[in-house]
């Protein structure tokens, strides 16, 4: 069977994720032959997977998002059973090398998807939300992403932890508005007033840079800009993570951070709150509520136990087999296995 992978997206983050969990899951899989169409600055999987690159070129880039009904070039003597698209605006343009096409719905927003024949769902409230607007409950299915470490956790009991120590706060990502980084400066500088010995990184780049250290001069620059970071080493040089996004379908960043047994503390966004479970294992404030971010980094900071607690929970939550790749494979296959089985039937 011969799937197409295909995104036009080249930024860090999210989709790339998402993009490599696919092929890395479907090529390992012998019934099927994988290609994957994509500008050269994504990733090259070829010699990792068992899958083929088409180059995606910047006019064909651009074409895919104005001039939906143009034909592909790259795609011409190609017929594909499976589409996985990872942009909505793409599933119209391959709707005729496709048989299927299965749209990937990275950003809880099923509206974009439209022209897929198949939708993929990371959350409950993305399904719900494809079911609102008319959408077949035949052709809606739930995957959320899986997470596998690349490096074994640790983290061990610190008895001599005292009352208000020094504690490292960071957060980190793409700097763009869905990422609520002036909700993180803000709470940054609230808290440094009090506790002024705590540290506040933030890591990643993007179109918001000059913005956002403008932002934090004018607070007092209570944050420190680290630009990009391995996350390997980021991890442990912090004692809490802040995801202050505005909109989170899923969360790698988070899911890493759990991983190597950082605290951790979220916005109430549809991917943290699948991930996590409130006062056991993550703390939770509303979007864009600097106030109540500051109050749970008070509750971390103040009690050192219960943020060693939260430490211990992170790494037992992330390490649940649902998060695992062998149960996303599963079920990749199952949904893969009862579209085509529903084609079949249909003809027959």
């Amino acid at each position: 069977m011969k799937i197409l992978h295909i995104t036009s997206d080249t930024k860090p983050g999210g989709i790339q994720n998402a993009f490599e969990a696919y092929l890395s899951v479907l090529s390992a899989m012998p019934q099927f032959e994988n290609i994957y169409f994509t500008p050269n600055r994504v990733p090259f999987y070829e010699r990792q997977y068992n899958a083929r690159h088409l180059h995606m070129s910047w006019m064909q880039k651009t074409l895919l998002r104005r001039a939906a009904y143009l034909p592909i070039q790259k795609l011409h003597r190609h017929s594909f059973e499976i589409g996985l698209a990872h942009n909505g605006f793409i599933c119209a343009s391959i709707q005729k090398y496709c048989k299927h096409v299965i749209g990937i719905c990275h950003n809880d927003k099923p509206a974009q998807f439209k022209d897929a024949d198949h939708l993929i769902c990371l959350t409950p409230n993305a399904v719900q939300q494809a079911k609102e607007l008319g959408r077949d409950d035949n052709t809606i299915h739930m995957l959320p992403h899986y997470f596998e470490p690349q490096t074994k956790s640790s983290v061990t009991s610190n008895p001599s932890i005292q009352a208000n120590p020094k504690v490292t706060i960071g957060a980190a990502g793409r700097f763009v508005e869905k990422k609520g980084f002036k909700t993180f400066i803000d709470a940054a500088a609230k808290i440094r007033r009090e506790y002024p010995e705590t540290e506040f990184l933030l890591a990643g780049d993007g179109s918001l840079s000059t913005q956002l250290r403008s932002y934090a001069e004018q607070s007092g620059n209570p944050v420190r800009f680290t630009g990009w970071v391995d996350i390997e080493n980021f991890a442990p040089s912090i004692d809490i993570f802040c995801l202050p996004s505005l909109d989170e379908p899923f969360g790698y960043i988070l899911a890493e951070m759990m991983h190597h047994g950082v605290a951790v503390i979220a916005t109430r966004t549809n991917g943290p709150l699948w991930i996590c479970e409130e006062d056991e294992n993550a703390l939770f404030f509303q979007p864009s509520d600097s106030n109540e971010l500051a109050h749970c980094l008070r509750t971390l900071i103040t009690d050192p136990q219960k943020r060693l607690r939260y430490q211990h929970n992170a790494i037992k939550a992330i390490n649940d087999k649902r998060f695992s790749k062998q149960a996303f494979a599963e079920h990749l296959f199952s949904i893969i296995s009862k579209i085509t089985k529903n084609q079949s039937d249909n003809q027959s």
